[in-house]
């Protein structure tokens, strides 16, 4: 290949914006991608830094070399072309044949990666699995009523000032709505990325955000049941197994699932 057509076609100036721009696409939508894709994409990515975001392995070799087949290998691909996270070029050779293909970086816009979740240790030449803020357990979060507790008040509050500019844009405007009534806006994040946990978990027919509706509700009723006392956990493990029964019902009505051989999930345990 011409080292300095390749050249030409990278478009970060170094590994570290490269880097700063691939953490903001995972932080964003890793929990919308497979486990092959996410395995093709710590490939390509470690094998874009002599030219950063500019990355040319051969198919054969990708398969050899993660143990995935060529079909996941294809559709991983595809994925992240979807998705808009890198670009493919097919290469010319001197003699006019069709060359090797390029795989692309591509800048990623609305770049958030907050200083306490950017994860450490996700660099291209880590021979470790791909690990990203987006994780997929439920995670902790401490209520307004919590923190009133501990000044004397046992019913929620509304949380003043709920100042929600700095979150990030993929969290929906309307479950930030609902959450305001009840958590800090701090908390609004790890909210979303509950949903996101529980949302992976099963096989959607749609985008996240195309379930907002149901999400809404099922966290006004994970907050209703905390209020009344009725749940012996954290807010968050409620409303994720709230969330994972009501995902079930709608995979059942798309048609993704028939029923048979799923294990009702009691999630007021």
């Amino acid at each position: 290949m011409d080292m300095n057509g390749i050249r030409e076609k990278q478009l970060f100036k170094d590994k570290k914006e490269l880097d700063k721009h691939v953490r903001s696409f995972l932080y964003k939508r890793k929990a919308a991608l497979s486990d092959g894709t996410l395995e093709v994409l710590t490939y390509i990515w470690r094998h874009a830094v002599k030219f950063p975001g500019v990355a040319f392995p051969k198919r054969g070799t990708i398969v050899k070399s993660t143990g995935l087949s060529e079909s996941t290998i294809v559709r991983a691909l595809r994925c992240l072309v979807n998705e808009g996270l890198i670009r493919k070029e097919t290469t010319k050779k001197p003699n006019g044949r069709q060359g090797g293909n390029l795989l692309i970086f591509l800048p990623q816009k609305d770049l958030f990666l907050p200083s306490d979740d950017t994860p450490s240790d996700i660099l291209p030449n880590i021979p470790q699995k791909l690990e990203t803020p987006c994780e997929d357990k439920p995670h902790s979060l401490k209520s307004a009523a919590e923190t009133k507790k501990k000044q004397g008040e046992t019913s929620f509050s509304k949380v003043v000032p709920f100042d929600h500019s700095y979150l990030p844009s993929f969290i929906p405007s309307s479950f930030i709505e609902t959450c305001q009534p009840f958590i800090a806006a701090e908390e609004v994040l790890p909210a979303w990325r509950t949903v996101q946990s529980a949302y992976k978990q099963w096989k959607m027919q749609s985008p996240v955000e195309d379930y907002i509706v149901e999400i809404n509700k099922t966290f006004k009723q994970a907050v209703f049941a905390y209020k009344k006392g009725i749940i012996r956990t954290e807010l968050l493990r409620y409303f994720y197994g709230g969330l994972m029964e009501v995902f079930k019902q709608i995979v059942r009505k798309e048609g993704f699932a028939s029923g048979e051989g799923l294990i009702f999930y009691d999630w007021l345990q």
